[in-house]
């Protein structure tokens, strides 16, 4: 009886955590999350890898920080900083509600991603992550991907992947990810330093 009880409290808990789009929603319950991660753009010759440093703040605020390239995207929930460090130059967006809806601004959205993305989960994989797939609701709203996956391990964020409308693939891994904890606010603040050349986009 006790083996019997054993096995189903196993079979119970790799249900719950096969299914991604339950991590997916208790990951984005977590008001506010860090990580490092390493972005892998894939090309035909040679694959570009660039890793940085990621914070959000839920809804809408994040920071985004290429170490090595010495690029920064900085959202304070009504703006977006685009900051290129070796050319001294930061490009400013409003964050609009279509670019609210950017795969790439997913993490920091809040739980109303099911508001614009039909969200699925995928078979297991043999990676042992729980993987949920993204489709935009709207083909104006894809923001130039066909696919968007997004992994878990448990709850924990692990994995992204995209495939943009030219069929080129990328991938974000993330490591150190930490939820539920507290961020300073001056992270999602940004004000160019002296010099800095600022391009205001519609």
């Amino acid at each position: 009886m006790k083996k019997l009880l054993i096995i189903l409290m196993l079979a119970t808990s790799v249900k719950v955590f096969a299914d991604g789009i339950t991590a997916l929603d208790a990951f984005l319950k977590n008001q506010m999350t860090s990580a490092n991660f390493s972005q892998t753009v894939f090309g035909n010759k040679k694959n570009r890898v660039s890793t940085g440093v990621l914070e959000i703040s839920r809804p809408n605020k994040f920071r985004w920080e290429y170490v090595e390239d010495g690029q920064l995207i900085v959202s304070d929930g009504k703006m977006i900083y685009i900051y290129d460090k070796p050319l001294a130059q930061v490009t400013e967006k409003k964050l609009d509600s279509s670019l609210g809806k950017s795969p790439a601004l997913l993490l920091a959205g809040g739980s109303n991603i099911k508001n614009d993305y039909i969200v699925s989960n995928i078979k297991e994989s043999d990676d042992g992550l729980s993987w949920v797939n993204l489709v935009a609701k709207k083909a104006s709203d894809n923001n130039g991907f066909k696919l968007v996956q997004i992994g878990f391990k448990q709850n924990t964020l692990a994995e992204m992947k995209f495939v943009d409308s030219f069929n080129n693939k990328s991938m974000i891994t993330f490591t150190n990810v930490k939820s539920g904890i507290q961020i300073p606010a001056a992270d999602f603040i940004f004000t160019p330093k002296s010099g800095v050349d600022v391009i205001k986009a519609n």
